[in-house]
């Protein structure tokens, strides 16, 4: 995965629907799996997603990769910028994702008070992320996560009226604090009990109200 992300911001107004903020910002556009930015570079800008999904990671002493937050379209990150230091976590674009990156000189504070509430939403859903990852077994938090997904643009709904899940067993582990081995077990029990069917780089949930409920422990 390769970095292309480069914080130099030649201004350029944003322009969206329904969007308020009238900070300038680069528009920069990523392919999936590419990397945004990598821990311990530079933060000069702060990011909003325009379209598409970004992942933020951790790297573990031992290595391994944790995801921390998703963030979704209309969602800032990046704040680091706002310290002028360094990057503490990595960016990757899950999907095809577009970014606008803005100069914290520029922001006025009716811009700052956007970015506040969207680190504020985005708090509320890490804490319940970690409540995700410290509740049930792997399989409910298996089950939790795909439900998760779903609801982002790693979901798509099919022809036939169903949810496809673009997801590899690494992400699913990733998400959930565990191994890639350990996930794909639980991915064929799933399979095997109707809930899901599973391709390459994609699950199709077949009873997403079950699975739903093997999420919260109710089956």
């Amino acid at each position: 995965m390769n970095t292309i992300l480069r914080d130099s911001s030649s201004p350029q107004m944003r322009a969206g629907a329904g969007d308020s903020l009238q900070a300038p910002a680069q528009v920069l556009r990523f392919q999936r799996r590419q990397t945004l930015y990598h821990s311990g570079d530079p933060a000069r800008s702060v990011f909003r997603v325009r379209d598409g999904l970004v992942r933020i990671t951790r790297m573990t002493p031992e290595g391994r990769v944790l995801t921390v937050r998703h963030v979704e379209p209309g969602d800032f990150f990046g704040e680091e910028a706002f310290m002028a230091g360094q990057r503490e976590e990595i960016a990757e674009a899950l999907t095809v994702t577009a970014i606008e990156a803005i100069d914290p000189g520029h922001i006025d504070q009716q811009a700052l008070f956007a970015i506040t509430q969207s680190l504020s939403q985005q708090m509320q859903r890490l804490m319940d992320y970690e409540y995700h990852l410290q509740t049930g077994d792997l399989k409910q938090r298996v089950a939790r996560y795909l439900i998760q997904l779903s609801e982002t643009p790693l979901g798509a709904p099919t022809p036939e009226g169903m949810t496809a899940v673009a997801a590899t067993h690494e992400l699913l582990a990733e998400g959930t604090a565990s191994t890639r081995e350990s996930v794909s077990k639980i991915i064929t029990e799933l399979r095997n009990e109707g809930y899901i069917e599973s391709g390459y780089r994609s699950i199709l949930l077949l009873d997403p109200e079950s699975l739903e409920e093997l999420a919260h422990g109710f089956s």
